[in-house]
């Protein structure tokens, strides 16, 4: 028993790694459908030299079970279409292992031994399809012009089987080009990590955590009991969304922070290995150290409150009183406010600070400007390095979700919490998994608190009418900035409309260049002038959905198939107070919502008080 104890407790601390090269073949792949995506046309398998083109599914197959892909990543844009366009309904789809993050196919692997396919198997090689959209959400025809490589002019009969051999050349030529882009961009990316000092890993994050461990790490640092990095994470909140006046604007600026996420990358943070609990009602931990408290709190009316809080599904800022877990940055500044901590129930306090990610974050800034003045793509892999690894240090290990083919036994289904059958299909999830080794929530917790506090500071000096995480809309005109964490100017704004949040538009200026800005969150569909204009006077919308692989197996249609999808939206904000319904032609103004005793003042109108407020994560 003390042993396994030993064994674990190794296994508990975050080290410094090396770095390990990536000597695998990589290529691109690519498909195209007809009949609204539900019959297989062509692939092409591109090696960044040669390419061969396939008309038969398996054919295909049997192509990717040679030897040549032992070893082997085969990249696509947007893989979960390219994959189960290719493999959906065959028999070789259940030797693959998936891993999914949400609805995106994070990869899709499999092991390759003598022309055979296996789900399992030691000493056997492994063929691992990838997503260029694990590194960069780009879609191919901007992929193409960062590689200077760019993506062919869509065929006019794109979707339709070709009639004739100039339609054949030419889709051929299309889909090519597409393969080939996939192989050229993780084949730079692939490159480029390994040249800034990082071992190439399946996604941009778990990349930039092998960079900062490689390179950054200097010291050993301890990962908490699962329990209590549980309860750290209560005081793990997003970004700041909120409207605070909307309809009709003119002559407004629209700014945002340069890598605000990264800019307070380089405080001080919470030490973990020094780390204490107390259940004592005080705030005298509060005042002196880093940590997390829960509270329950008092907040006097004010336009704009620091402190967030789940409620009913979302994230509000609200006054009144109400109880939760915080940071200890945020409670200093929040009573300082005049907020009022009237309990303390809690607390996690750490004696000691370190600075982990300075060197981190000012290297790649600095790499960052360098590539940029010399229009080097490399400039946007080292952007998306810097912005990417704060969030690994939060990665969530509650109710983990796995999509596989169905072929288990009944032993291997009672590592599961939970399981569903759906078609060929299972979804297996489990409750609690192992936390990983670089699980911290206390870092993560720690950036968006800075993060929010620094949007606060700008949002007290700019009255805005709009707010999303790093970026406000405001009438004054500030000073414009190329600094690490600085504002600056993206755009001056002519005229606009704003919904509530993630809906809205804006029309103005980026210098001397026009700069036009339609959102809808939800929507299916990119959002033009038109189609935003349109949704003020009548919000529902009807356009043509590409099927994402889970919801067409859940309502029994091929993955990627075309339907027809009717989206209806709400034009009312409920974040904050409204004193009427919503007019586009209107400019009106909001007050936070008051908390009674921990309920909505909404919920009391309504006469709905029970089980609102969302307590963990």
């Amino acid at each position: 028993m003390y042993i396994i104890k030993i064994f674990k407790m190794k296994w508990n601390i975050l080290k410094p790694t090396k770095q390990h090269s990536f000597n695998k073949q990589v290529y691109g792949f690519d498909i195209e459908t007809y009949d609204d995506n539900k019959k297989f046309l062509m692939a092409s398998i591109h090696d960044g030299k040669n390419c061969n083109i396939f008309y038969d599914k398996d054919e295909l197959i049997t192509e990717f079970k040679r030897s040549k892909y032992q070893r082997c990543y085969v990249s696509a844009t947007n893989l979960a279409f390219d994959f189960f366009g290719a493999f959906y309904k065959k028999e070789d789809l259940k030797h693959f292992n998936f891993l999914w993050r949400g609805s995106d196919l994070i990869y899709s692997k499999t092991k390759l031994k003598k022309g055979i396919l296996y789900k399992h198997g030691k000493n056997m090689d492994s063929l691992t399809f990838i997503d260029t959209m694990n590194y960069v959400k780009l879609s191919v025809n901007d992929l193409g012009k960062i590689m200077n490589l760019p993506k062919l002019k869509s065929p006019d009969f794109i979707g339709k089987y070709p009639k004739d051999k100039a339609e054949w050349d030419e889709m051929i030529k299309y889909n090519i080009r597409d393969s080939q882009i996939s192989q050229k961009v993780i084949h730079f990316f692939y490159d480029s990590f390994s040249h800034l000092g990082a071992t190439p890993k399946l996604t941009i994050a778990s990349t930039s955590m092998s960079l900062w461990r490689n390179q950054y790490l200097k010291e050993d640092y301890f990962r908490h009991e699962t329990r209590q990095l549980l309860e750290q994470f209560n005081a793990y909140y997003g970004g700041n969304v909120h409207v605070y006046a909307r309809g009709k604007l003119e002559d407004y600026n629209y700014y945002d922070f340069n890598s605000l996420y990264p800019s307070v990358m380089r405080n001080d943070f919470p030490n973990p290995n020094s780390m204490k609990i107390t259940n004592e009602n005080t705030t005298s931990f509060i005042e002196v150290y880093e940590g997390v408290s829960s509270v329950e709190l008092s907040c006097p009316y004010m336009e704009y409150p620091l402190l967030p809080l789940r409620y009913d599904g979302k994230l509000i800022f609200p006054y009144g009183n109400f109880k939760g877990w915080y940071s200890h940055v945020e409670l200093r500044k929040a009573v300082e406010l005049g907020y009022t901590i009237k309990k303390v129930n809690r607390t996690y306090y750490f004696t000691e600070t370190c600075i982990p990610f300075r060197d981190y974050v000012e290297d790649l800034y600095n790499l960052r400007k360098d590539y940029k003045a010399k229009n080097n793509p490399m400039e946007i892999v080292v952007k998306l390095l810097m912005n990417s690894l704060y969030g690994k240090f939060g990665q969530k290990f509650l109710d983990k979700e796995q999509w596989q083919v169905f072929d288990h036994t009944v032993e291997e289904l009672k590592k599961y919490t939970s399981f569903e059958r759906i078609g060929e299909f299972i979804r297996l999830k489990k409750h609690l998994s192992e936390p990983a080794v670089f699980c911290i929530p206390i870092w993560a917790l720690y950036v968006t608190a800075f993060a929010r506090l620094k949007l606060h500071e700008w949002i007290l000096r700019t009255n805005p009418v709009y707010v999303d995480t790093d970026s406000l809309i405001t009438k004054k005109k500030l000073p414009n900035s190329s600094e690490l964490g600085k504002l600056k100017l993206e755009s001056t704004i002519d005229r606009g409309i704003i919904v509530r949040p993630k809906f809205y538009m804006i029309e103005g200026f980026d210098g001397d260049m026009p700069f036009n800005n339609y959102k809808i969150k939800g929507m299916g569909v990119k959002i033009d002038r038109k189609i935003f204009l349109s949704m003020m006077i009548n919000p529902s919308y009807t356009y043509k959905k590409f099927m994402k692989f889970k919801e067409s197996v859940r309502r029994g249609f091929i993955p990627n198939e075309i339907i027809d999808m009717t989206k209806e939206m709400s034009l009312e904000d409920n974040k904050r107070i409204w004193q009427k319904e919503f007019d586009y032609n209107e400019f009106q103004t909001s007050r936070p919502i008051e908390m009674i005793d921990g309920v909505s003042e909404l919920d009391i109108d309504n006469q709905a008080i029970e089980n609102k407020i969302e307590v963990g994560y």
